[in-house]
């Protein structure tokens, strides 16, 4: 359940003293919403970019044009210099999200569904390439409850 999810992400969080940030294209917030649906959620969640366009990916949060124009704004790429976004928020945790939720848009390469998911920790940077199967709301609930969990994850380790 997500909201066991984000609870437990803000507890995590909060335990051990760590600052969390997002950076969300398909998702639009849902990420940053989800988190702050938690009371206490305003002593770990910094805050959240949403970067639905490519020039505001590009202005915001420093992702080449050129890196856009060669892979696609889907992609690992994409996914890991969204996490740029962190320096905004000088947090300790940020999470990115990109995808085509559909019902357009896709590639033979990336067809509706696929979400990669970025996630900056003070040990790593990485990205994680998902196809989420549904609707367009269903692949946006699903790419932001995978978002949480690889945060809950992350703290977890």
């Amino acid at each position: 359940d997500i909201d066991d999810v984000a609870l437990r992400l803000v507890r995590l969080a909060t335990e051990r003293g760590v600052t969390l940030c997002c950076a969300e294209s398909l998702t639009a917030g849902m990420v940053s919403s989800n988190i702050a649906s938690v009371p206490g959620a305003s002593a770990v969640l910094l805050g959240g970019a949403v970067t639905y366009t490519n020039q505001i990916k590009e202005h915001l949060l420093s992702v080449s044009e050129k890196t856009i124009q060669e892979v696609t704004e889907v992609s690992f790429e994409v996914a890991q210099q969204m996490l740029r976004g962190r320096s905004l928020f000088s947090s300790d945790y940020a999470v990115s999200l990109t995808g085509y939720a559909g019902p357009g848009g896709g590639t033979d390469t990336n067809p509706v569904g696929t979400v990669y998911i970025g996630l900056c920790s003070p040990q790593a940077v990485s990205s994680k390439r998902f196809v989420f199967s549904g609707n367009r709301q269903e692949v946006r609930f699903r790419a932001c409850l995978e978002a949480l969990r690889m945060l809950v994850d992350a703290l977890e380790r």
